[in-house]
């Protein structure tokens, strides 16, 4: 008798960025950011053996190819590299199938994004149906923190957690829920939530959203306003007076060398992800909450007010034994947890003869 040994080719679009790469356009006062397809190759005990990120590829009105080719080819691409041959030569493997993370609102029955933030081309999409009939594979898509959830859950900090949440800290805030064990499959656009009623526009066109007031954008977008508005701070020489060259990166060293702007940004963001949290423990009564994603290399610098901010607001009852932790899947987390979604969604393969 012989296992097949499964591996799982995963696919993560999204614009998240690291704590370095955030910041504001001197002109447009656009925020600039890259998408990303991040592309792997994962066993099926969640080891990476193989990736390759690239810009996620765009269209235009005038393009010959559409995004759903576009995206195909750079699989075939990937599937025929040097390194991805040498990860599957030599052994007894199949590919399982194909996990698709996308940041955005996803129907599942139909196998389709319903509206990205961030790649608003693939809105209506039948990636599944696409990618199925092109590969030949079981495709699962889901939501891309979702995703980062499920990763948590399968190899990472929550593995022997049963109830909790996922915040995924970068350009925006994404968020994903374990209940019971397994992964709430819905929109759980907890960024979304309204901290502060009439407050800062959000991206999304609503007033108030928690990612107005806790992402890499937020942080970036009130230091420039606060130095535009005359606050004292080293940042201002450290960008030769141009506040648009203002990086969280920056914002992140400057807190370190102990400037009272960077610090207090920082903290207002632990302070507003600590109600976010308090929401959340009040109505779902979890045991944990992971954070992760770009922005958790700042995490010494706004945990402490998150924890003091979300003790004071939650039910004692609730949060009293509540866990803060940080991710342990790092930059790879997203497509683990597309490759054990998929596990968990297709049938285990039939064991044979070896004959």
């Amino acid at each position: 008798m012989i296992a097949l040994l499964r591996h799982i080719i995963t696919i993560i679009h999204s614009g998240d960025v690291r704590i370095e790469d955030c910041y504001w356009h001197r002109y447009w006062r656009h925020k600039y950011q890259d998408r990303n397809t991040k592309t792997v190759l994962a066993a099926e005990d969640g080891n990476v053996l193989s990736s390759h990120q690239s810009p996620t590829p765009s269209t235009t009105d005038e393009s010959a190819e559409s995004i759903d080719d576009l995206l195909i080819n750079n699989l075939k691409a990937f599937l025929d590299s040097d390194e991805t041959k040498s990860a599957l030569s030599g052994k007894s493997a199949d590919i399982a199938g194909i996990g698709i993370g996308v940041a955005g609102i996803i129907d599942r029955h139909n196998g389709l994004v319903i509206q990205s933030p961030n790649i608003s081309s693939l809105n209506g999409v039948p990636l599944r149906e696409r990618f199925e009939k092109e590969l030949n594979l079981p495709v699962v898509i889901e939501n891309d923190a979702n995703a980062y959830a499920y990763g948590e859950k399968w190899v990472g900090a929550g593995k022997n957690l049963d109830n909790f949440v996922v915040l995924t800290l970068g350009t925006g805030l994404g968020g994903g829920i374990i209940y019971n064990g397994d992964l709430f499959e819905g929109p759980v656009e907890i960024g979304h939530m309204t901290i502060v009623p009439s407050g800062r526009y959000c991206t999304c066109g609503s007033y108030g959203c928690l990612e107005s007031y806790a992402s890499g954008r937020a942080i970036v977008e009130r230091v420039i306003s606060s130095l535009e508005k005359g606050a004292d701070s080293m940042l201002t020489e450290r960008c030769n007076g141009n506040f648009y060259k203002v990086t969280s990166k920056l914002i992140y060293e400057t807190a370190l060398d102990g400037d009272s702007l960077s610090r207090e940004v920082f903290r207002e963001a632990g302070q507003f992800l600590g109600i976010g949290i308090a929401n959340l423990i009040n109505i779902l009564g979890i045991d944990a909450v992971i954070i992760g994603g770009g922005l958790i290399g700042g995490w010494d610098m706004f945990v402490e007010e998150l924890k003091k901010e979300s003790l004071k607001r939650a039910f004692k009852p609730l949060s009293a034994n509540i866990q803060i932790l940080k991710s342990s899947l790092k930059e790879n987390a997203g497509s683990i947890g597309a490759a054990g979604f998929l596990l968990h969604k297709i049938p285990s393969p039939v064991i044979g003869d070896a004959n």
